[in-house]
């Protein structure tokens, strides 16, 4: 039998609500690496969105655009936190 290795949609519901909870209690280094980690996922995301707008994947660029814009207020909001 072979086993699943990939997460279900309800694991990785609960996988986010465990990380969310357990934040406050992450060391301030590790909360630093995942603020870079996601700037980094947010340039890829601008780079895939300018990609698609050039080549004209309208539906693509839409919905990584409302991704963005999600992003970056998360990133503001991490960001407000590390700098207190």
């Amino acid at each position: 039998m072979t086993e699943q290795t990939t997460l279900t949609s309800e694991e990785k519901k609960k996988l986010k609500e465990e990380i969310h909870a357990a934040w406050p209690h992450f060391p301030i280094d590790l909360k630093k690496v995942i603020f870079e980690a996601k700037k980094h996922k947010l340039n890829i995301m601008y780079m895939i969105e300018n990609w698609a707008k050039e080549n004209h994947n309208e539906l693509l660029a839409e919905l990584l655009n409302k991704k963005i814009t999600c992003s970056e207020e998360k990133l503001k909001k991490m960001e407000k936190e590390l700098s207190e």
